[in-house]
């Protein structure tokens, strides 16, 4: 708790040291300024908690414009307003007087404002978004202020959960809290309260992103980055356990009193993102960090029988970093996944993780494909260059994963909100999750696709065609205006171009079937797809050209052929998006048009029907 007040040249502040606000409660909370003895007292709870001398007989000087509760506010910098944020919580009661009190006052006043416990579960009100043209309404993202990062997915007992570096106060990175949703389906999500909050004892300074599994004794653990700016290096592994409620819906995490890892390898103060799974009875885990011995990043491998006590092996992945000086000095979030053929077996695995501390070029997701070997505890990869799943060039980032029931390796990631700060502050909110994607193996290669409940939002049918020219397509998609779709395209030819445009905002994907390219244009013809060389092209053979193409407000999501995807970000500045198809293509073999609900309509469902369930 702090306090802060000004003279017109001086502003004074201080925090509470005796007693400190708790949360999730209701709070008395006195403010008295004696003028004349030239003090200010802070009561919590009835409490004298602090003190903050100034001279004699100073006068507060109010400022001319209006006034904030929970937050100091210069509008003539925007950087302190989204930097302080605003307060976020319920006010029951606000009282300001004319004249100093007395202590016993004080005290008075305290023992008539309710205090204790708040039982009820109170949320941002998504409702207040449903104007806002540029915010995504079927893919994942918090009900307001700031995201990144989904991460931690979990399956237990009926639901998916997934967790999310949330900031409640304002749409920037800052105090950072561990956000959650529930879903039946990874598709509808329902808000939970906050799974994770920063305490004194193990991540004062945030609680940074992890992973989540269930143990052998059926509890769902949480693991995390524990941020404390006071030890170094100032980041460990720390765990949380469930508290099992009987609608199994997991509201409550006890974080445990000490770190189980510490950083004893790797660049010293860069070791996050934990990410931990059981296999053969045995748990392991992976931590990104920087590598020594190359300069670039990688991941420390761990092993435990309990979960409490942890042996190191070293790194896990031996690479060339001057071929791959594209995935940075230090690795954030690093997965391992198995991978299925269409026979259903393991075949290989891939790891995936985000490139961070990148030497002029933007940060990315990339991957291995290699055999993980449980026993050994080694990961042989079988290719020198990393490999992208996404080319929009830096808005797919932040991957995390896991295995769901039916076995599928499914991806959740976010998307990078691709706007100036300013436009997010006052916006209310900041980025997004991307949707969640299978990866599996098809004729011995890594093939991608979002997963399939996804077209369970699909609402109406725009428009069905089959067998027409790209001037008849073009002719029924003029007729189309709508910013949240799911569109299908199968096409012959050489080359297919999709093209969105809001105003004079445009976007263009297209795939040339010669060069093998999947790219990107802005509305000046320039290409800002992410394009590396060879090992960036999408081969498809004979095949027809076959997009699934999503749009979602300000998101674009195009998936060709199940091979590549590209994640982009079209911020309209007109009455509504077009859509249109070019390119050297004989044929359109098949083009459906789907309207797409929205995501956030679930609980009205779950009180009266078991549809996705």
């Amino acid at each position: 708790m702090q306090v802060g007040f000004g003279n017109g040249r001086e502003v004074f502040t201080f925090e509470s040291i005796r007693s400190d606000l708790r949360k999730h409660s209701w709070n008395g909370v006195t403010v008295v300024f004696r003028k004349k003895e030239g003090w200010c007292d802070l009561y919590v709870n009835g409490i004298l908690s602090n003190r903050r001398q100034f001279r004699r007989h100073m006068a507060v000087s109010w400022p001319k414009a209006s006034v904030y509760l929970g937050k100091y506010v210069d509008h003539a910098d925007y950087r302190k307003d989204t930097e302080t944020g605003c307060f976020y919580g319920l006010v029951r009661n606000m009282m300001v007087c004319a004249e100093s009190l007395t202590p016993r006052e004080a005290k008075r006043l305290q023992d008539t404002c309710p205090v204790g416990q708040v039982k009820e579960e109170w949320f941002l009100d998504r409702d207040i978004f449903r104007k806002d043209r540029q915010r995504p309404q079927y893919h994942l993202i918090a009900p307001g202020k700031w995201m990144n990062e989904p991460h931690a997915p979990l399956y237990f007992e009926g639901w998916y959960h997934i967790f999310y570096q949330a900031n409640t106060h304002s749409p920037t990175w800052n105090n950072i809290q561990w956000g959650h949703m529930i879903s039946k389906d990874m598709v509808h999500w329902t808000d939970m309260p906050l799974a994770l909050e920063t305490e004194k004892t193990v991540a004062p300074d945030g609680c940074w992103s992890g992973s989540a599994l269930v143990d052998r004794q059926g509890r769902p653990r949480i693991f995390y980055t524990a941020g404390n700016n006071e030890k170094f290096p100032n980041q460990s592994v720390a765990m949380a356990t469930a508290l099992i409620e009987p609608d199994k819906k997991l509201r409550s995490w006890l974080t445990h009193s000490a770190p189980v890892v510490e950083q004893t390898m790797g660049w010293l103060g860069e070791f996050r993102d934990p990410f931990v799974w059981l296999e053969n009875d045995t748990y392991f885990m992976l931590v990104g960090t920087g590598d020594e011995n190359n300069g670039g990043g990688n991941a420390v491998l761990y092993s435990s029988s309990d979960l409490r006590s942890w042996q190191r092996h070293g790194f896990l992945v031996d690479y060339d970093y001057d071929r791959n000086q594209e995935v940075g000095h230090v690795w954030e979030l690093p997965v391992l996944l198995p991978l299925k053929d269409e026979r259903g077996e393991t075949v290989c695995s891939i790891l995936l993780f985000c490139a961070c501390q990148v030497e002029g070029d933007v940060v990315e997701t990339y991957g291995f494909l290699g055999r993980w070997d449980a026993g050994c505890r080694t990961f042989e990869k079988f290719h020198d260059r990393a490999l992208l799943l996404d080319l929009g060039n830096g808005a797919f980032t932040g991957p995390s994963g896991l295995v769901t029931p039916d076995g599928r390796s499914v991806v959740f990631s976010i998307a990078q909100g691709m706007r100036r700060r300013e436009d997010e502050y006052h916006a209310g909110w900041a980025h997004n999750g991307g949707l969640p994607i299978e990866l599996f193996l098809r004729d011995g290669e890594l093939h991608l696709r979002p997963v399939r409940e996804i077209l369970s939002l699909r609402k109406k049918r725009l428009l069905y065609l089959e067998d027409v020219s790209l001037e008849q397509a073009n002719e029924y998609l003029d007729r189309v205006a709508c910013s949240c779709v799911y569109m299908k395209i199968v096409g012959d030819g050489e080359q297919l171009l999709v093209e969105t445009q809001d105003g004079e905002k445009k976007k263009t994907v297209s795939y040339d079937r010669s060069s093998c390219r999947l790219g990107v244009m802005d509305q000046d013809g320039r290409k800002t797809g992410k394009y590396r060389g060879e090992e960036d092209q999408v081969t498809i053979g004979e095949e027809p050209i076959s997009v699934e193409y999503f749009l979602d407000h300000s998101m674009i999501e195009v998936y060709l052929n199940e091979r590549k995807s590209v994640t982009l970000r079209n911020y309209g500045n007109g009455d509504g998006r077009k859509i249109r198809l070019e390119g050297k293509t004989e044929k359109i073999r098949q083009l459906e048009v789907w309207e797409m609900e929205s995501a956030y309509r679930f609980e009205e469902r779950l009180e009266g029907s078991t549809e996705h369930e």
